[in-house]
């Protein structure tokens, strides 16, 4: 299966059967997190449960004309501290099945994430992945990482890459297409990022990735465009039919994850993967619709 547009992600997760996903929103005390969560609650696609204070979480909920909420789950504490130690021992406990920031500083969030007696993180790498529609691509594109890993090395390049696979098999892709970016398709041994991408192609010929397709180092636009791919005479099952883009530090996926945005005009989501659940953490000024798409492919995982 692969996913073309948030539309087709929102379909498939409607037609999925058995119990709604219970989603843990720490201190959703802004309008557009709580207009995301109650515009998917209303649709019947998960279950909230909201964490903080409740006076405030209900004032939102009135500023926004959400006014029936007597089915709402709501867990009344009050400091950021308290909030996000709340809602990581709720995901510890079972009690949910992702991972929402709200009003709520990410640093605070995070630490009680890694907390190595009470957090909920697993073994290797937290991670972000950004989940892409661009209009000029044929399907959504997955970036990674412009958002948590500042300049990893190889190995945690290949535990960046794991995560994004682990994502992507869940949503049921088979032989995930990944280019490992650089300046170009070939090697320069000068150049870091274009040896780390030989070496986790190698890695991948021998099995590393499962039945991922990892093709590296290739440039940005034979990765996207079949076209260019064939006026270069360039051949990869990965040219012009990427799934997800692998970038050398976080300032190449911050870049090109923006600009996406900006001069591309897409629409996005992100995770934070490397949990025992996914973690949705988009920044204070992302839109109810960013909130939205990533509750929507969260819940899928």
């Amino acid at each position: 299966m692969i996913l073309e547009s948030f539309d087709a992600l929102k379909k498939h997760l409607a037609s999925q059967d058995g119990k709604l996903k219970r989603v843990v929103v720490a201190n959703p005390t802004d309008a557009q997190t709580l207009s995301a969560v109650m515009a998917l609650f209303k649709e019947k696609l998960f279950f909230p449960i909201l964490v903080g204070e409740k006076v405030k979480i209900l004032e939102v909920l009135t500023s926004i004309n959400e006014t029936e909420t007597s089915t709402l789950e709501i867990v009344d504490v009050s400091g950021d501290t308290e909030i996000a130690e709340k809602s990581v021992a709720l995901i510890k406990e079972g009690m949910g099945d992702v991972l929402m920031k709200g009003h709520i500083q990410t640093r605070d969030l995070l630490k009680a994430v890694v907390n190595k007696e009470k957090g909920i993180r697993k073994q290797g790498v937290l991670s972000h992945v950004s989940i892409n529609e661009i209009p000029y691509y044929h399907k959504l594109l997955f970036l990674t990482d412009g958002g948590m890993m500042l300049t990893p090395d190889v190995d945690m390049k290949q535990a960046i890459l794991m995560n994004c696979l682990a994502l992507t098999e869940k949503l049921g892709y088979e032989n995930t297409k990944v280019a490992v970016l650089d300046a170009s398709e070939n090697v320069n041994p000068k150049l870091q990022a274009s040896l780390d991408a030989e070496e986790l192609k190698n890695r991948g010929e021998l099995g590393m990735f499962r039945d991922a397709i990892i093709e590296g180092p290739i440039s940005l636009d034979l990765s996207l465009s079949k076209e260019i791919a064939k006026e270069k005479e360039y051949t990869s099952l990965v040219a012009g039919d990427a799934d997800i883009l692998l970038v050398s530090d976080i300032v190449a996926g911050n870049l090109l994850g923006k600009s996406m945005m900006t001069f591309g005009q897409g629409k996005m989501a992100g995770l934070v993967l490397g949990a025992t659940v996914p973690i949705i953490i988009t920044s204070r000024g992302s839109s109810a619709e960013e909130k939205m798409n990533s509750l929507m492919i969260a819940c899928l995982m």
